[in-house]
């Protein structure tokens, strides 16, 4: 491969490891998960989530442990295909009667997510547990511009709040969900920026 054409690579991958943030979106909002009272105003109801097939692998790993919990998952044969093919190599999770993610379980009343509550058990890292899109909510990327921001609807769950008085620092829930996602030192790098004051800024992720 010629050296020209190295460069063109590395660039392409380099590009594709950008992450654009609206740090005032963010910023704007605090998370505090502790289960949802009702799926009414419960996220793992609202939305369809959507897995990679390196996400399903994971979790199918994890099924022996999950069907304790979620004992639905579980048929004469082992366990009850609950992902839906959507498009090349991506696939949507099943849900409940009542339209909840087919992972969730109620403990003490509240709506709880089976795979998070394993995959701590086992003391293994969550973001070789929960799908992505799962590990970053409310945060997402905005659709046409592909900038991570908090969801529009964010508010309208009791587990968001808006801060007051516009912190310059991120909720540490944020930062440690973008710690898992995109890797060591990206959150600790971000919080950085949004203390210097900007509203927008883009990162290399780290993984």
């Amino acid at each position: 491969m010629s050296t020209l054409m190295k460069s063109k690579v590395r660039a392409k991958n380099r590009q594709k490891r950008r992450v654009r943030v609206d740090l005032a979106s963010i910023r704007s909002v605090d998370h505090d998960c502790g289960g949802c009272a009702t799926t009414e105003k419960s996220c793992c109801a609202r939305y369809e989530v959507c897995v990679t097939a390196a996400e399903l692998n994971r979790i199918i790993l994890l099924l022996p442990e999950v069907v304790k919990l979620c004992p639905h998952l579980g048929t004469d044969e082992g366990y009850d295909n609950v992902f839906e093919e959507v498009g090349q190599g991506l696939f949507a999770l099943d849900t409940t009667e009542d339209g909840l993610c087919t992972f969730t379980f109620v403990l003490d009343h509240k709506i709880r997510c089976s795979l998070h509550t394993v995959g701590t058990a086992l003391g293994l890292p969550l973001n070789k547990v929960k799908p992505k899109a799962c590990l970053l909510w409310p945060l997402s990327f905005s659709e046409g511009d592909e900038v991570l921001s908090v969801v529009d609807d964010a508010l309208s769950f009791p587990c968001n709040s808006r801060r007051r008085n516009q912190p310059r620092q991120l909720c540490s829930a944020f930062l440690a969900s973008m710690e898992l996602v995109y890797g060591e030192g990206f959150g600790t790098a971000l919080d950085r920026k949004a203390g210097k004051g900007s509203l927008r800024t883009t990162l290399i992720r780290c993984r």
